[in-house]
Protein backbone atom coordinates (compact mmCIF):
# COMPACT_ATOMS: atom_id res chain seq x y z
CA UNK A 1 0.00 0.00 0.00
CA UNK A 2 1.46 2.88 -0.88
CA UNK A 3 0.39 7.21 -0.68
CA UNK A 4 1.05 7.33 -4.31
CA UNK A 5 1.49 5.68 -7.08
CA UNK A 6 4.24 8.15 -9.20
CA UNK A 7 5.22 7.22 -12.17
CA UNK A 8 8.67 8.31 -14.95
CA UNK A 9 7.66 12.23 -13.93
CA UNK A 10 3.61 11.85 -13.29
CA UNK A 11 1.30 9.96 -11.25
CA UNK A 12 -0.81 7.00 -12.04
CA UNK A 13 -3.08 7.00 -9.09
CA UNK A 14 -4.16 10.93 -9.96
CA UNK A 15 -1.96 11.79 -7.00
CA UNK A 16 -3.93 9.81 -4.48
CA UNK A 17 -3.65 6.12 -2.62
CA UNK A 18 -2.68 3.28 -4.86
CA UNK A 19 -2.56 -0.23 -3.58
CA UNK A 20 -0.54 -3.15 -5.47
CA UNK A 21 0.18 -6.67 -5.33
CA UNK A 22 3.48 -8.71 -7.13
CA UNK A 23 3.92 -12.08 -7.75
CA UNK A 24 7.21 -13.23 -8.63
CA UNK A 25 9.00 -16.62 -9.42
CA UNK A 26 13.03 -17.17 -11.16
CA UNK A 27 14.86 -20.25 -11.45
CA UNK A 28 18.74 -21.11 -10.93
CA UNK A 29 18.98 -21.44 -14.94
CA UNK A 30 18.33 -17.45 -14.72
CA UNK A 31 14.73 -17.46 -16.40
CA UNK A 32 12.20 -15.24 -14.22
CA UNK A 33 8.63 -14.29 -14.97
CA UNK A 34 5.90 -12.56 -12.43
CA UNK A 35 2.91 -10.33 -12.37
CA UNK A 36 1.90 -7.26 -10.78
CA UNK A 37 -1.56 -5.30 -10.17
CA UNK A 38 -2.13 -1.98 -8.87
CA UNK A 39 -4.75 0.38 -8.56
CA UNK A 40 -4.33 3.14 -11.34
CA UNK A 41 -6.31 6.41 -11.83
CA UNK A 42 -5.37 8.68 -15.07
CA UNK A 43 -7.42 11.48 -13.69
CA UNK A 44 -9.68 11.17 -16.73
CA UNK A 45 -13.18 11.63 -15.31
CA UNK A 46 -16.16 11.84 -17.61
CA UNK A 47 -14.64 9.42 -19.85
CA UNK A 48 -16.45 6.20 -20.31
CA UNK A 49 -14.96 2.42 -19.55
CA UNK A 50 -12.20 4.07 -17.41
CA UNK A 51 -9.46 2.17 -15.61
CA UNK A 52 -9.37 1.60 -12.66
CA UNK A 53 -6.81 -1.74 -12.64
CA UNK A 54 -3.23 -2.05 -14.21
CA UNK A 55 -1.75 -5.59 -14.88
CA UNK A 56 1.78 -5.82 -15.86
CA UNK A 57 3.11 -9.73 -16.51
CA UNK A 58 6.49 -9.88 -17.82
CA UNK A 59 8.94 -12.54 -18.76
CA UNK A 60 13.42 -12.49 -18.80
CA UNK A 61 16.37 -14.25 -18.92
CA UNK A 62 19.22 -13.07 -16.76
CA UNK A 63 22.85 -13.89 -16.73
CA UNK A 64 26.49 -12.91 -15.29
CA UNK A 65 28.43 -11.03 -16.98
CA UNK A 66 31.30 -10.96 -14.30
CA UNK A 67 31.70 -11.76 -10.95
CA UNK A 68 30.32 -8.35 -10.38
CA UNK A 69 27.92 -7.11 -13.35
CA UNK A 70 24.92 -9.33 -14.29
CA UNK A 71 22.17 -8.47 -17.02
CA UNK A 72 18.79 -8.97 -17.72
CA UNK A 73 16.24 -9.16 -20.47
CA UNK A 74 12.81 -8.53 -19.87
CA UNK A 75 9.47 -8.47 -22.22
CA UNK A 76 6.37 -7.01 -20.28
CA UNK A 77 2.44 -5.66 -21.41
CA UNK A 78 0.77 -3.27 -19.83
CA UNK A 79 -2.58 -4.47 -19.54
CA UNK A 80 -5.69 -2.17 -18.29
CA UNK A 81 -9.36 -3.40 -17.36
CA UNK A 82 -10.70 -0.38 -19.09
CA UNK A 83 -9.51 2.64 -21.09
CA UNK A 84 -7.49 5.71 -20.58
CA UNK A 85 -9.16 8.97 -21.78
CA UNK A 86 -11.55 6.92 -24.29
CA UNK A 87 -9.30 5.09 -25.78
CA UNK A 88 -7.94 1.44 -25.58
CA UNK A 89 -4.36 1.27 -24.06
CA UNK A 90 -2.56 -1.91 -23.85
CA UNK A 91 0.90 -2.35 -24.94
CA UNK A 92 4.22 -3.97 -25.23
CA UNK A 93 7.61 -3.12 -23.14
CA UNK A 94 10.65 -4.34 -23.74
CA UNK A 95 13.52 -4.22 -20.57
CA UNK A 96 17.65 -4.34 -20.26
CA UNK A 97 18.88 -4.17 -16.90
CA UNK A 98 22.26 -3.94 -16.04
CA UNK A 99 23.46 -5.11 -12.35
CA UNK A 100 26.47 -3.78 -10.73
CA UNK A 101 27.33 -5.96 -6.57
CA UNK A 102 23.43 -5.26 -6.08
CA UNK A 103 24.03 -1.64 -5.16
CA UNK A 104 24.13 0.40 -8.82
CA UNK A 105 21.39 -0.92 -11.12
CA UNK A 106 21.12 1.05 -15.20
CA UNK A 107 17.84 0.38 -16.36
CA UNK A 108 16.92 1.27 -20.03
CA UNK A 109 13.12 0.52 -21.56
CA UNK A 110 11.40 0.74 -24.84
CA UNK A 111 7.85 0.71 -25.98
CA UNK A 112 7.10 1.31 -29.78
CA UNK A 113 3.72 2.37 -29.34
CA UNK A 114 3.34 3.72 -26.07
CA UNK A 115 -0.34 3.80 -24.96
CA UNK A 116 -1.78 2.69 -28.45
CA UNK A 117 -1.01 6.42 -29.41
CA UNK A 118 1.34 5.71 -32.32
CA UNK A 119 4.33 6.88 -30.77
CA UNK A 120 7.72 5.81 -28.71
CA UNK A 121 8.57 5.68 -25.27
CA UNK A 122 12.14 5.32 -23.90
CA UNK A 123 13.35 5.36 -20.41
CA UNK A 124 16.13 5.14 -19.30
CA UNK A 125 17.19 5.29 -15.52
CA UNK A 126 20.43 4.71 -13.06
CA UNK A 127 19.68 3.71 -9.26
CA UNK A 128 21.93 2.92 -6.68
CA UNK A 129 21.05 1.12 -2.80
CA UNK A 130 23.46 1.60 -0.06
CA UNK A 131 22.95 -0.65 3.39
CA UNK A 132 22.86 1.94 5.92
CA UNK A 133 22.69 -0.70 8.75
CA UNK A 134 21.20 -4.58 8.64
CA UNK A 135 17.75 -3.28 8.96
CA UNK A 136 18.38 0.09 6.80
CA UNK A 137 19.08 0.86 3.33
CA UNK A 138 19.23 4.17 1.54
CA UNK A 139 18.43 4.67 -2.04
CA UNK A 140 18.34 7.10 -5.28
CA UNK A 141 17.40 7.14 -8.65
CA UNK A 142 17.79 9.68 -11.72
CA UNK A 143 15.89 9.01 -14.67
CA UNK A 144 14.67 10.38 -18.06
CA UNK A 145 11.34 9.39 -20.00
CA UNK A 146 11.48 10.11 -23.47
CA UNK A 147 7.60 10.41 -24.86
CA UNK A 148 6.84 11.02 -28.52
CA UNK A 149 2.83 10.40 -28.12
CA UNK A 150 0.25 13.10 -27.00
CA UNK A 151 -0.82 11.43 -23.38
CA UNK A 152 2.10 12.13 -21.44
CA UNK A 153 5.08 14.84 -21.77
CA UNK A 154 8.93 14.20 -21.54
CA UNK A 155 10.19 14.50 -18.11
CA UNK A 156 13.97 14.24 -16.28
CA UNK A 157 12.46 12.55 -12.63
CA UNK A 158 14.33 11.65 -9.30
CA UNK A 159 13.86 10.16 -6.22
CA UNK A 160 15.78 9.81 -2.72
CA UNK A 161 14.60 7.10 0.17
CA UNK A 162 15.10 5.16 3.08
CA UNK A 163 13.51 1.54 3.51
CA UNK A 164 13.12 0.31 7.13
CA UNK A 165 13.44 -3.72 6.64
CA UNK A 166 11.21 -6.50 9.07
CA UNK A 167 10.41 -9.64 9.10
CA UNK A 168 8.19 -10.31 5.93
CA UNK A 169 7.65 -6.26 5.48
CA UNK A 170 9.21 -2.98 4.66
CA UNK A 171 8.49 0.53 5.26
CA UNK A 172 9.66 3.47 2.69
CA UNK A 173 9.91 6.92 2.91
CA UNK A 174 10.89 8.56 -0.43
CA UNK A 175 11.02 11.92 -1.66
CA UNK A 176 10.25 12.21 -5.87
CA UNK A 177 9.88 15.20 -8.22
CA UNK A 178 9.76 15.35 -11.81
CA UNK A 179 10.84 18.58 -14.63
CA UNK A 180 8.86 17.90 -17.70
CA UNK A 181 10.31 18.81 -20.92
CA UNK A 182 9.20 19.39 -24.34
CA UNK A 183 7.45 16.54 -26.28
CA UNK A 184 9.72 16.19 -29.61
CA UNK A 185 7.42 17.93 -31.66
CA UNK A 186 7.40 20.70 -29.63
CA UNK A 187 3.31 20.75 -29.34
CA UNK A 188 1.03 18.80 -26.75
CA UNK A 189 -2.43 18.43 -28.45
CA UNK A 190 -4.25 15.84 -26.27
CA UNK A 191 -5.28 15.33 -22.52
CA UNK A 192 -2.37 14.87 -20.26
CA UNK A 193 -1.86 12.40 -17.65
CA UNK A 194 -1.79 13.78 -14.06
CA UNK A 195 1.10 16.04 -13.03
CA UNK A 196 2.99 15.02 -9.88
CA UNK A 197 1.68 16.79 -6.97
CA UNK A 198 2.78 15.04 -4.03
CA UNK A 199 6.43 14.93 -3.56
CA UNK A 200 6.49 12.55 -0.57
CA UNK A 201 5.51 9.03 -0.48
CA UNK A 202 4.91 6.25 1.81
CA UNK A 203 4.72 3.04 1.08
CA UNK A 204 4.20 -0.22 3.18
CA UNK A 205 5.16 -3.49 1.71
CA UNK A 206 4.73 -7.12 2.87
CA UNK A 207 6.14 -10.70 1.45
CA UNK A 208 5.90 -14.11 1.74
Amino acid sequence: MSSSYPYRGYSKSDNGPSARANLDYSHASGWFAGAWVARVDFGDQGYPDRSNVEFYPYLGFGFKLSERFRLELAAARYLFDGRIFGKSSDYNEYRAELHCSDWLTAKLEFADNGYQRGGAIVNGELSGRYPVTANLSASAGIAYNYVNVDLAESALYWNLGLTWYFPYAALDLRYVDAAELPTPDGKHDGPSLPDLKQNFMLTLSAGF
